[in-house]
């Protein structure tokens, strides 16, 4: 596991060279939960691989070993804007001294990387040219990573360049173990080995001054095994032990670095890295009596001592110059030991008191950083939710094509087609003006609501576009509009820039269209009729108690579409068709469908329908023409329609209800311009304060806005 920080840092990298954008795209390619991390957090360690492979593989400039080094210099970077620059900023007057320094550099950020699992780093030789670095860590594929973070340190803190390769690999099962030969301007080597000053001549220094001065120090000779150990850390094991005589490993054993404890390997590591060892052999019972008064067993009472093995040649042994590791007064007491046991010149005390004052506040910090990004979460979640809700009230409230127009960024002023073949359907109760006159307004609204819930429920399973309900409850739909695609190119004249969600909202709502039996444009329709005579019956008139009584009719025709305004965007729809469609309509009879000879054109070969000759009939303004009667459904329809799970069924008042509350509480209704059965063409709109993409068809000047449109493009 890695922390959060790493992560954190290719994620601000990335969005920084190359965009948001790509950000978005590996994020969806990797399927994160979130795009962001949390600091603190803890991660799979092979997301940073993951990442970098699919980088390469997105912007296919580069392989993943590149930007494994790109994200190393990332880290970097990101890690400077934390303060963490300071560190290492002191950690060397040269380079030279920064490579002995990393491994001390690791080891200092355990206080707010607790749980950090550090590599090793260790310089071997080093030369003129520069020096041999040995990196060794649990962790896979992070030796790219390295290199980018090294060249970064180099040019950014010691304004120096390194050319770094990789000299040997001595990776196991177990670990990777790699050899980089780091080559740099090192002659200080050679100058600080000639500037050595000639010690000043003291007296010897006894053993017991030596332990006096460092009461927790061991001594082990060339055999590794305990020669002398300070009287504090004798005291903590129970008296009579031998400890002296014994090799270091059956007392001792060492958690850092990981290798062989040998004489000549601890030689080459002591200098400039830090050791970590833990007892073996049980504590002394007192210690064990206070762990358990604290909450702990016997068993797990463990005393880690850290410091630095030194050579002594004069006694031709290695000493550890440590002191206990603690945090806590818990851990104190556990492990027998007292304020006054402790070192006062190395502030292992003054750490432990200050430990101690801060414990608390840095646990509710920590406990409030959690509830935050709880919350977090909480919010993105809930801002998905509502993001689709918007997409989805945007397709009800525009035609598909043209949410996605607006959305792609296409001046909504400029937005003008020419439908070559709709068909419009009206519906709408003759009683409604008696009802109007004699019920109470609260009751009006209660009918008009139950008829329109119902016709509602009916339009949502055909590929529909429900363009207006009316004061006298008139019901209006389109059927030919959503088949228009909305991929077609744009004109760079009318874009007013693109954004990032019109491909997701495309995606998220393509399930919305809802034609599984392939049908035409009226055949859509005529399913759709049907469903709302069968509707119909349900809704009860309350003076009459009698179910309304329900004219249904539609046509097929051109038609022009197209937004007006400049705040609440209106989408249009105007015509000859429309106001042919609703003179259709008026000249039906209650409970039946009556349909146009350019509708039944469509529906002539039709094997879904059953359709009757009506003779002509007499349409205002258009004379005798021939229309015609929707019967039924043949069972072909009937057969099909029992398949589709999602047919509408009869359902309960309070499960119209809910299907409100769900589907259309955040739907505005507008207003019908004028009667379905008046002589001039209406206009259908429905407004949106939302931008979204490119036309179907343009042709000529757009009649909203004038400006001539020379580009068409297919419908």
């Amino acid at each position: 596991m890695i922390y959060g920080i790493l992560l954190e840092s290719c994620r601000d990298g990335i969005c920084h060279t190359y965009g948001t954008s790509v950000w978005q795209r590996l994020v969806e390619e990797l399927s994160f939960e979130s795009e962001s991390f949390t600091t603190l957090g803890r991660y799979d360690e092979t997301l940073i691989e993951r990442l970098a492979e699919c980088l390469a593989e997105t912007l296919n400039d580069g392989g993943p070993d590149f930007y494994m080094q790109y994200f190393g210099e990332c880290f970097v970077n990101f890690f400077t804007n934390y303060g963490f620059d300071k560190i290492l900023r002191v950690a060397g007057r040269h380079f030279r001294e920064f490579l002995f320094s990393i491994d001390q550099l690791h080891d200092s950020n355990r206080f707010s990387f607790p749980k950090m699992k550090s590599p090793l780093f260790h310089v071997t030789d080093e030369d003129d040219n520069g020096a041999v670095l040995h990196y060794k860590s649990k962790r896979r594929g992070f030796q790219q990573y390295i290199i980018g973070q090294l060249r970064t340190c180099a040019s950014k803190f010691f304004k120096q360049e390194i050319f770094i390769r990789i000299q040997d690999d001595l990776s196991s099962n177990e670990y990777t173990h790699i050899v980089f030969r780091v080559d740099f301007n090192n002659k200080l080597a050679s100058q600080i080995k000639t500037s050595l000053v000639k010690n000043p001549k003291l007296p010897n220094v006894t053993g017991a001054t030596f332990f006096k001065v460092f009461p927790f120090a061991i001594l082990i000779d060339a055999n590794m095994r305990i020669h002398h150990m300070g009287n504090k850390i004798k005291f903590i094991f129970p008296a009579g032990t031998v400890l002296h005589g014994r090799h270091f490993e059956d007392v001792f054993r060492l958690i850092r670095p990981d290798i062989l404890l040998e004489w000549n390997r601890v030689l080459a590591y002591g200098r400039h890295l830090v050791f970590v060892i833990e007892n073996r052999i049980p504590l002394r019972p007192n210690a064990s009596v206070l762990a358990k008064k604290f909450g702990t067993t016997a068993s797990n009472v463990q005393l880690r001592l850290k410091g630095q093995m030194k050579s002594l040649p004069a006694w031709n042994m290695i000493v550890f110059l440590c002191r206990p590791v603690l945090t806590t007064t818990e851990e104190m007491l556990g492990v027998g030991l007292f304020l006054d046991d402790l070192n006062f010149y190395d502030g292992s005390s003054e750490i432990l008191i200050a430990g101690m004052q801060h414990a608390q506040t840095l646990q509710a910090a920590i406990d409030k950083q959690q509830a935050w990004i709880g919350k977090l979460k909480n919010s993105k979640r809930e801002l998905q939710e509502w993001r689709r809700k918007g997409k989805r009230l945007l397709y009800n409230m525009m035609p598909r094509h043209v949410a996605q127009l607006l959305q792609d960024g296409v001046l909504a002023n400029s937005i003008c087609e020419s439908h070559k073949l709709i068909t419009v359907l009206f519906a709408y109760s003759i009683d409604f003006k008696e009802v109007v006159q004699k019920l109470k307004p609260e009751q009006i609204v209660e009918s008009i609501n139950a008829t329109v819930n119902a016709f509602d429920q009916c339009a949502e399973h055909f590929d529909v576009f429900r363009v207006e309900t009316k004061a006298d409850s008139s019901y209006m739909v389109v059927s030919g509009i959503q088949d228009r695609s909305a991929a077609q190119q744009r004109r760079e004249s009318i874009a007013s820039g693109s954004t990032l969600h019109s491909v997701a909202l495309t995606e998220d709502l393509a399930s919305d269209v809802k034609n599984p039996l392939g049908l035409n444009q009226a055949e859509i329709i005529a399913g759709l009729s049907l469903d709302l005579v069968k509707s119909s019956k349900r809704l009860i008139n309350p003076m009459t108690q009698q179910p309304f009584r329900v004219k249904i009719g539609f046509h097929s025709g051109s038609a022009v579409g197209g937004i007006v305004g400049a705040k609440n965007f209106q989408y249009c729809l105007f015509g000859d068709t429309i106001n042919t469609a609703s003179r259709i309509t008026t000249t039906g009879e209650p409970g039946r469908v009556h349909m146009s000879d350019t509708s039944y054109a469509l529906l002539k070969d039709t094997i879904y329908f059953e359709i009757e000759n009506k003779g002509k009939t007499e349409l205002k303004g258009k004379g005798a023409v021939e229309t015609y009667w929707l019967i039924g459904p043949k069972s072909d329809y009937t057969s099909a329609i029992e398949q589709d799970p999602f047919r509408y069924q009869d359902e309960t008042h309070a499960a119209i209800s809910q299907h409100q509350a769900t589907m259309y509480e955040t739907t505005t209704k507008s207003k019908l311009d004028v009667n379905p059965a008046a002589d001039h063409s209406p206009s259908i709109k429905r407004s949106s304060n939302f931008q979204q993409r490119p036309g179907s068809t343009s042709s000529g000047s757009c009649p909203f806005s004038g400006q001539h449109l020379g580009t068409k493009t297919s419908t």
